[in-house]
């Protein structure tokens, strides 16, 4: 058994608690703020807000097999903790020539007849052929990147990497498999709407088309930071120490191995294993006497995406015309409507709606006079508006032969291993809770599970 403490209490955090605690490890896990969840989290409205919810980071996600082998490899199943709903809506692609396309997320058949209706036969056939062309990209993805610890590209090696387009960018990838510019939006909306730019992340990304159709989209009824609750629930129930409102200052080696962190306080927890869920940067910062070379270059390649904004509406009336989400592709920037259909997120007679925006790209006009502008007139049903600070999620793609540049897991310090946005293999919630399964694997296979 390894004494384990596990720095933040975010997705990837919980994850990797939830599930080393069930291994039979000891685990204390640390966290700043006073509530668990990191940036799973929602916006509560209150005064004339109130009855209002929003999500207020991820609000939806793919890939559920991720989030169910967590919670039954970590106690009981999460069928009998937590509801997951397919996503049936459509998702409405809006570009500036007035074009509206209704695009299904899931089922292939339904997508080319989504296409063929709007964009015409032969886009249809484009988007099929590309999006069919991408299993072999996922099976390469899944077997030797995302489910496994990740040594580097190069040791893919050269088939792998054509396999993998590696060099080309999403944009040209996108330009080449699709004449229309329309779908070509479509496609690189896999980058944009993470804060990254097509011309710079490659053309590996737009496997997010073919894993969305191919396992569907999921969100949980009453908000997705009902999942961050759940999963606080669990690390609870397998009795991991939480030290919530308390800050790690430091992080201890003896130079080959860590020895502990200490805290704000002046105290100090002891452990052979530290795993981080925080920030790549500020775990350099915080290792004494300090941090390897390798790890320092690792804090370095990183890349914030471009900031984004969330303003959040209380729509009057049941707003039946939007769907769950609108992608506005507009000549300045592209938005994001975010609008699930749940009762309980709003008051009898509303909708809680999402607006997601590129910080600083509309120039200082008002994000409602502009969407009004392509056709999505919200003004005159506003009951309720709140801004939230502008943030960047996650670290971007710095170029198609760059790479994102986040940190393996495992780190030059013995028993040091991170996890999070800034970890491989990246953001979003399949990718953060992909490298917390990886991590917890190495850290029984270094340390020993111990036996039952």
């Amino acid at each position: 058994m390894a004494r384990v403490v596990v720095v933040g209490g975010g997705l990837g955090g919980l994850a990797v608690a939830a599930r080393l605690a069930k291994n039979g490890h000891q685990v204390t896990l640390v966290e700043r703020a006073t509530r668990l969840g990191g940036q799973i989290t929602r916006r509560t409205g209150v005064g004339p807000a109130e009855g209002f919810q929003w999500d207020a980071g991820p609000a939806e996600m793919t890939l559920p097999t991720t989030i169910r082998d967590l919670f039954r490899k970590s106690g009981r199943p999460l069928e009998r903790v937590l509801d997951l709903h397919l996503v049936t809506d459509p998702r409405r692609h809006v570009f500036s020539d007035g074009t509206v396309l209704d695009l299904p997320t899931q089922s292939r058949a339904d997508q080319r007849r989504a296409l063929s209706e709007t964009l015409g036969a032969a886009t249809a056939d484009a988007w099929e052929a590309t999006v069919d062309g991408l299993t072999a990209t996922w099976e390469l993805l899944r077997t030797r990147v995302l489910e496994v610890p990740f040594a580097g590209a190069r040791r893919l090696g050269p088939r792998a990497l054509r396999r993998l387009a590696f060099g080309t960018s999403l944009s040209t990838f996108a330009g080449r498999a699709l004449p229309d510019p329309r779908a070509r939006r479509v496609l690189e909306y896999t980058a944009v709407g993470v804060g990254s730019e097509p011309r710079l992340a490659p053309a590996l990304t737009a496997v997010h088309a073919y894993v969305e159709r191919t396992f569907g989209l999921w969100r949980c009824p009453g908000g997705f930071a009902r999942l961050a609750d759940a999963l606080a629930d669990r690390v609870r129930e397998r009795g991991v120490d939480l030290r919530l409102g308390s800050a790690v200052v430091a992080i201890e080696t003896n130079e080959a191995a860590v020895t502990g962190v200490r805290l704000s306080d002046g105290s100090r927890l002891a452990a052979e294993v530290v795993v981080c869920d925080i920030d790549v940067r500020d775990v350099v910062s915080r290792l004494s006497p300090s941090a390897p070379r390798a790890l320092r270059r690792a804090a370095r390649r990183l890349r914030p995406g471009r900031a984004l904004r969330l303003v959040h509406l209380g729509l009057r009336g049941e707003a039946e015309d939007l769907p769950h989400e609108t992608v506005v592709h507009g000549a300045e920037a592209t938005v994001v409507v975010r609008a699930p259909r749940d009762p309980a997120l709003a008051p009898p007679g509303h909708r809680a709606v999402t607006l997601v925006v590129p910080d600083g790209a509309l120039a200082g006009e008002d994000v409602l006079r502009w969407l009004a502008r392509y056709g999505v007139d919200l003004r005159d049903r506003v009951a309720v508006r709140l801004d939230d600070e502008s943030r960047p999620w996650g670290p971007t793609w710095r170029g198609p032969w760059r790479g994102l540049g986040v940190a393996r897991n495992a780190t030059p310090v013995r028993g040091l291993f991170l996890v999070g946005d800034t970890a491989h293999p990246g953001p979003g919630v399949p990718a953060v809770l992909l490298g917390a399964a990886a991590t917890v694997r190495m850290i029984d296979e270094t340390f020993g599970r111990p036996p039952r």
